[in-house]
């Protein structure tokens, strides 16, 4: 809660987040290679919380229901709203369009300037279980999309703040859950110093609007990974580069550990015949280890527009008795992208032009909160229609 005369989080430009995890790629953990084919929402280690949560809605941060974390506070009377959707599309508050201009709510003589009178806030309340066979590892919770800044509780507890509508975030909950019925609550703000940013051009909704769930990892885990292939000067053989970060979110330090990376084709036979990179490594408790590896890949197929050839790039942990205790899965393509002296764009050497289009996330009954198939329909019409480029106005899609 606010101390009297305190500036509030979401209007103190020095704070973007409290207790949030670091950006990473798009990762969900797997147990075997064979599991690891099968979409995120497969794997064991993955829970979704879209559904029906418990709702409530007020035009001012000063009316809201401060005390609605707890666990003991009655939420039976509160209306219900499914997620993920925006409030305005629900019947909670105005949607409004605007270009260059800010929101009345958004003070622009003084900066930042929020409203203290028309900032509505939405608290949300559902229930979780957590399955048994995550005993022992790490828990996380991913909001895909929140605008334009929330609270989270897990059991009463405050678990950390985030602001940055178009971007992930994520929180370790580990600490916060029981082994029976867990409470999540959530706050979120309309308006943000965010806003300030968050500004152009696109109609301004606001609340959890896409997916949010849960996921676990094993205590020593595959945090992040960042893959590179360079093309050689005629395009036919490559170079990939892979680095790989790992974390020990436990209380001892680890030994021979190992990292495995290899690449299968579309027919899932390893490329090259065999493991590309593998390397061991010795872990402190709670500290994140780097690693760098590259291989040497003779004549890969490419990838461009027309043939979009992707290979599947395998990363594999294993402990010190040779067991794998995690998989993660990912598409890659090899392509090279330059622009040569004469200002032509290049794909793999050859000049391309761009037929390209803006997209906003955009729905007549939704809003932002995009359906997965009116995404499909967007990507087919594009294709129909002979465009391959896309700017992500103005945010990340």
């Amino acid at each position: 809660m606010d101390k009297p005369n305190q500036i509030p989080d979401w209007e103190n430009s020095k704070i973007f987040n409290i207790n949030k995890e670091p950006a990473h790629s798009t990762l969900i953990s797997f147990d075997s290679l064979e599991n690891s084919k099968k979409n995120r929402e497969e794997s064991q280690y993955y829970v979704s919380l879209n559904g029906i949560w418990k709702f409530n809605w007020v035009k001012k941060p000063a009316d809201r229901p401060v005390h609605f974390y707890d666990v003991k506070y009655e939420i039976q009377e509160w209306d219900e709203i499914d997620v993920p959707s925006n409030w305005q599309m629900r019947g909670y508050g105005i949607p409004i369009y605007t270009n260059v201009k800010y929101p009345y709510s958004i003070n622009i003589e003084k900066i930042p300037n929020i409203d203290h009178n028309y900032n509505p806030v939405g608290s949300y309340r559902r229930n979780f279980k957590i399955p048994l066979n995550w005993k022992g590892r790490e828990v996380f919770i991913h909001f895909a999309g929140v605008k334009s800044a929330f609270y989270i509780w897990v059991n009463g507890k405050k678990v950390g703040y985030s602001q940055g509508s178009m971007t992930p975030a994520e929180f370790n909950i580990t600490k916060y859950l029981k082994n029976e019925n867990n409470i999540l609550a959530v706050e979120v703000y309309r308006w943000s110093d965010g806003s300030y940013l968050e500004d152009q051009d696109m109609w301004r909704f606001s609340g959890i609007f896409r997916d949010v769930f849960l996921f676990s990892t094993p205590k020593v885990h595959i945090r992040d990974f960042f893959a590179r292939c360079e093309l050689d000067e005629n395009y036919e053989h490559a170079v990939l580069n892979v680095k790989v970060k790992i974390y020990n979110f436990g209380k001892e330090d680890v030994k021979q550990n190992r990292v495995e990376i290899s690449i299968l084709d579309d027919q899932q036979q390893l490329v090259e015949s065999k493991i590309l990179m593998s390397e061991a490594f010795t872990i402190k408790s709670n500290t994140e280890h780097l690693m760098e590896l590259q291989a040497n890949i003779e004549n890969p197929r490419k990838w461009t527009g027309e043939t979009p050839y992707l290979y599947d790039l395998i990363l594999k942990l294993k402990n010190s008795k040779n067991q794998i205790t995690e998989v993660e899965n990912c598409k890659i393509g090899f392509r090279k992208i330059e622009i040569d002296d004469k200002g032509s764009f290049l794909i793999n050497g050859k000049s391309i032009i761009l037929k390209g289009v803006n997209r906003h996330e955009h729905d007549p009954d939704h809003g932002r909160a995009v359906p997965y198939n009116r995404m499909v329909e967007d990507i087919l019409l594009m294709k129909r229609n002979n465009i391959n480029a896309v700017r992500t106005s103005h945010y990340p899609n």
